[in-house]
């Protein structure tokens, strides 16, 4: 038995060694080694001490926060390695010395070590920029977007903090020009305190990248109180009693447009408010023979703590005073209701004044005018003997029932323009 087993014994050992061989060279051709690109793999960076205790700060661009890994491996092995399994590494302690700004990248895979072949990143060096660190005190100015509720507006905004200390790159922070909380007011309609983004400025008003900075809002952050107004649409009544028409004239009426404004205070104080007073001398006048108008800017009026709408615009309404000789009557007729006559083809009218025109008019029975209205096409302007393009002044026709008279001739001034591709008529 044992001669028949150590019979042949060298052509056994290498039969065996064949078959050996032979299977590495299967299974390899079976598993053969293979290449995967892990795309977006996070960089950390380590000791960056070494930079930082020297009173220094450093900065890496965002294309150089993640990188592209390939791994050479068998593809069974490859199927298992995760993006989350590479570890990939920049050590401030191989900065290279003459660059200031090159660390090399190194890859580890420790779940798979002796498993993979290669394991290489696309670029093979991490740039960082180094420079000295500053810190600077900032004031932080509130600032709201998006509209309050309707009937309500923002009436002051308080950050807080109201200042931030922000640490960096020299560079970065002595470019901030600005610093701001922004918050969002959409559809407020109480006082809130809202978490606010901050947001900084270089002097271009260009926004400055905030991750490259560090501030000391700590883990509270930044909040803006946000003070809501409510708003009031109110009455403007006028004093009449100092206006005082000529011998032989009365007044007919005062008119204001706009007759009610907006204010805006808190609910308790427009709750006492219910029309806005303007005194007798605003309108005083003596021997008045005629209508007149007059703007009145009425923010003197409101109570102190009142505000417009709108306060750099203020609050302005516009005061027509109207009088009529005793045994007249003074209508208003507007001016788009004019009937156009004899118009000549291919031209346009326009009026050089918008709204209406005056018609004083008088009756032996004075009790007659009382009730009287003009009617529609009663009032023209006759156009037979204008032809060309021009500025000109026009009497208008007014045709009046029997017993009814004008007391003065009206006129108006039109603009005759020819149209474009028209020919003269």
């Amino acid at each position: 038995m044992k001669k028949t087993l150590t019979k042949n014994l060298g052509l056994k050992v290498l039969a065996v060694a064949f078959s050996i061989l032979l299977w590495v060279i299967v299974m390899n051709n079976e598993r053969p080694i293979t290449s995967k690109t892990y795309v977006g793999v996070p960089v950390t960076l380590l000791h960056t001490e070494l930079i930082t205790n020297q009173g220094n700060t450093y900065q890496v661009a965002e294309e150089y926060k993640k990188v592209n890994v390939t791994v050479r491996a068998r593809k069974d092995v490859l199927k298992e390695i995760k993006a989350s399994d590479i570890k990939v590494t920049a050590d401030v302690k191989k900065l290279n010395t003459e660059t200031r700004a090159l660390i090399p990248y190194e890859v580890m895979i420790p779940a798979y070590q002796g498993q993979f072949v290669e394991a290489s990143t696309s670029e093979p060096n991490l740039v960082i920029s180094i420079e000295l660190a500053t810190s600077k005190t900032f004031p932080i100015i509130p600032k709201s977007s998006g509209d309050p509720r309707d009937g309500y507006q923002i009436g002051s905004l308080e950050a807080d903090p109201q200042q931030v200390k922000i640490s960096g790159p020299e560079s970065v922070v002595n470019s901030i020009a600005k610093v701001i909380a922004q918050v969002n007011t959409s559809g407020i309609s109480r006082d809130e305190v809202k978490e606010a983004d901050l947001v900084l400025y270089n002097a271009a008003g260009i926004v400055i990248d905030s991750t490259l900075v560090e501030t000391n809002l700590g883990e509270e952050g930044l909040s803006v109180k946000v003070k809501v107004l409510h708003t009031k649409t109110v009455p403007v009544k006028f004093d009449e009693s100092g206006i005082a028409p000529a011998v032989g004239y009365v007044l007919e009426g005062v008119s204001v447009q706009p007759e009610n404004v907006d204010i805006v205070g808190t609910e308790q104080q427009l709750k006492t408010l219910t029309e806005i007073e303007i005194p007798a001398e605003v309108l005083a006048v003596d021997g008045l023979t005629k209508s007149v108008e007059k703007t009145v800017d009425i923010t003197d009026y409101l109570p102190e703590w009142a505000k417009a709408k709108d306060e750099s615009a203020g609050i302005s309404v516009l005061v027509k005073i109207s009088v009529t000789q005793i045994g007249t009557r003074t209508l208003e007729y507007p001016v788009g209701s004019i009937s156009l006559l004899n118009a000549p083809k291919n031209y346009s009218v326009k009026y050089e004044s918008e709204g209406s025109i005056e018609i004083v008019i008088t009756a032996e029975d004075s009790e007659s005018l009382d009730d009287f209205t003009l009617e529609q096409g009663s009032v023209s302007i006759n156009l037979v003997d204008i032809k060309e393009a021009g500025t000109y002044t026009v009497p208008v026709q007014v045709t009046l029932p029997e017993g009814i008279e004008l007391v003065q001739d009206v006129v108006v001034q039109i603009t005759l323009e020819k149209n474009d591709g028209g020919n003269d008529g």
